[in-house]
């Protein structure tokens, strides 16, 4: 019987592989199956995104919310394939150990034998890397294995991401995004009080850099510039998460005096990753009972007379022969690090750094 306890030991490691590899097999037929189903409700997407001339928000807001249905694989089933995977490998390296063990006579060690485990260990080290693979397979949420083929849903929002590795048009979904400007006093009984300036958005898209300048008749009013980038949380009751929103408000700064006039004029420029044009919005507001608002929509173009591009999370002006104020100026502050900064009142004579602020206010919902 002892002579034969080290192949029942083998034919035992052989058994366990063979039903590693059946469940690594079930598990990259469920994980292409994903894959086809993700990919095609990307393409709706995309396709989605060229049709700008139609009001598409809604069927955008399903598909993603159906991306995310599909992307997600429930937590039990990951932590049991999990701890099968972990106690199999950990199986096999006890039993083959165990046969080291039995096969070599410990009384005469010597570091020769050492030599001996030299297999033992770089098949240890090919199994890590095994066990690895698995693990990106299972949790696809958080391993970067699959992110340039099904990227996570909340990359479906970013428009840096689209215009960088998704051939889509940037004009086209943020047309879908609804970008809107509105300024209304932070306290409608207090006359003194500020007026704040707010971008809405139908839908979140987010992961750009804006510079917007507000116009009264010819006098630059209020400036502001920084990044937009949502972290939308999981319902703290449910827990399900949160790829997209609808009907975003995000303040980007106050206006301390605002003379009365009826209308005001606005220029916002859109930097993106894999672009060299910045999009170009024109705003008309109108004014109404304490607050601004457009009165149509507003004018989307590409403005050819700037060049920019973005290195190393900062944004580069390499051509300005636009006549917008204050670009120049602070061009170097234009890093992507998920701040706004803005004037609160344009200054007589030289403006300098000491003078903007930063808009610590959230994103909220409407």
């Amino acid at each position: 019987m002892s002579s034969l306890h080290p192949f029942i030991v083998i034919s035992m490691i052989g058994g366990l592989f063979t039903l590693l590899g059946s469940v690594g097999i079930f598990i990259s037929i469920i994980i292409q199956r994903k894959v086809e189903r993700l990919q095609a409700i990307l393409e709706e997407f995309i396709d989605l995104s060229y049709k700008s001339d139609l009001n598409l928000s809604g069927n955008m807001y399903n598909l993603i919310e159906k991306y995310q249905m599909h992307y997600h694989l429930p937590d039990t089933p990951r932590s049991i394939l999990q701890f099968y995977i972990n106690i199999t490998l950990g199986l096999v390296i006890f039993l083959w150990l165990s046969l080291y063990f039995i096969s070599y006579d410990l009384t005469s060690f010597s570091f020769f034998h050492l030599l001996y485990l030299l297999p033992l260990v770089l098949t240890a080290i090919v199994m890590f890397w095994f066990r690895k693979l698995f693990q990106y397979l299972i949790n696809i949420d958080e391993t970067p294995l699959l992110g340039s083929i099904i990227p996570p849903p909340k990359k479906l929002r970013s428009i840096s991401y689209l215009s960088s590795f998704i051939n889509v048009s940037v004009k086209s979904v943020l047309k879908q995004a609804r970008l809107s400007l509105v300024i209304k006093k932070c306290d409608f009984n207090d006359p003194t009080s500020p007026w704040t300036v707010l971008l809405k958005e139908e839908l979140s898209f987010d992961d750009f850099f804006y510079n917007l300048i507000i116009f009264d008749d010819q006098d630059p009013l209020f400036f502001s510039f920084g990044e937009i980038l949502f972290d939308f949380p999981c319902d703290g009751i449910t827990g399900k998460p949160s790829p997209i929103r609808r009907n975003i408000n995000v303040p980007l700064g106050d206006i301390k005096e605002l003379r009365n006039t009826e209308e005001l004029k606005a220029t916002l420029l859109i930097f993106t990753m894999g672009e060299k044009y910045p999009l170009n919005y024109q705003f008309k507001l109108k004014q109404g009972s304490n607050f601004f608002a457009p009165s149509d929509n507003p004018e989307v173009s590409i403005d050819h007379q700037i060049i920019y591009s973005i290195l190393d999370d900062k944004i580069k002006i390499i051509k300005n022969d636009s006549s917008l104020p204050y670009l120049d100026e602070f061009k170097s502050l234009f890093k992507l690090n998920n701040t706004r900064l803005y004037l609160p009142k344009i200054p007589e004579g030289r403006i300098s750094k000491e003078d903007l602020k930063t808009s610590h206010e959230s994103p909220f919902v409407d």
